[in-house]
């Protein structure tokens, strides 16, 4: 069982913007439960060191083949608690590669049967998928009722470090809903500012792209750009992620016009990870 809590602290790898490093220790943890042919370890390293990493990194390619791995598994073994986390990440698989009503179903099934077996831990962010699929779907009001029950069921249980993107996430859904401006910089400026208490660079990261083209859209593209930047240059490795390609686009649109015509925006230099 040493994997399981090696497993678990991906998270804060990501979190804190080691996000190659959190891959490398992800492969480390699956190999040694594939090594210890111990089902229910299998079971969790699949769904902490991949599933998870790749939910936090937008990354969807394998994940349908975590969740049928997880629900093989689960089923044969009588793992109801992960039978449910299997549903999950298969329905967000599902939403993903663009059948977002039986992604929904998916989810909520296995929302549901996560919190039957007694489960807590993670509810926020499961919910939080949920609303980005019913967001993806068009569905803006079912989008605001399960982000507030997520937002609630954060507040309930003090689990908070997914905070942040509830309160991105909430924030674009009032801004796609036509709501005013103050309304989502509000939203926008406190998930900024938890991720920061939390020193989650990814969430931060994520928060400040959406604020700097809040500010582009209302002309205050100086203030978009000394927000975005220092936070892009902080990075040193992930560059093909999704969140740090986006960053760098929205710089690009930010950067002056005479800036343009001169040398492309250059990546921070990357370091080289400790082994």
């Amino acid at each position: 069982m040493r994997d399981r809590p090696r497993a678990a602290g991906l998270g804060c790898y990501d979190l804190s913007a080691g996000v190659d490093q959190a891959s490398q220790v992800a492969d480390c943890a699956v190999k040694r439960g594939e090594e210890m042919s111990h089902p229910h370890t299998r079971v969790y390293t699949i769904c902490h060191a991949r599933a998870m990493v790749d939910i936090f990194r937008r990354r969807a390619d394998n994940m349908r083949s975590y969740a049928d791995s997880v629900l093989s598994l689960s089923r044969e073994h009588g793992l109801l608690h992960w039978t449910a986390f299997g549903q999950i990440i298969d329905g967000w698989s599902v939403t993903t590669c663009g059948d977002t009503d039986r992604g929904i179903e998916l989810l909520r099934a296995g929302v549901a049967a996560w919190q039957k077996a007694g489960a807590r831990l993670w509810l926020p962010l499961f919910l939080t998928l949920e609303a980005e699929a019913c967001a993806k779907a068009g569905r803006s009001d079912d989008t605001l009722e399960v982000i507030d029950c997520a937002i609630s069921a954060s507040q309930r249980s003090g689990e908070r470090w997914y905070l942040a993107e509830m309160l991105r996430i909430k924030a674009r859904v009032l801004s796609q809903a036509n709501h005013t401006n103050d309304q989502v910089e509000t939203l926008l400026a406190k998930s900024l500012e938890i991720a920061r208490s939390q020193q989650a660079r990814c969430w931060e990261l994520r928060a400040a792209c959406d604020l700097a083209l809040l500010w582009q859209s209302n002309s205050r593209v100086k203030e978009a750009l000394e927000l975005l930047q220092p936070i892009y240059t902080r990075f040193t490795e992930g560059f093909d992620t999704v969140d740090l390609q986006r960053a760098r686009q929205i710089l690009g649109s930010l950067e002056p016009k005479e800036s343009r015509k001169g040398p492309k925006l250059n990546k921070p230099t990357s370091k080289r990870s400790r082994s």
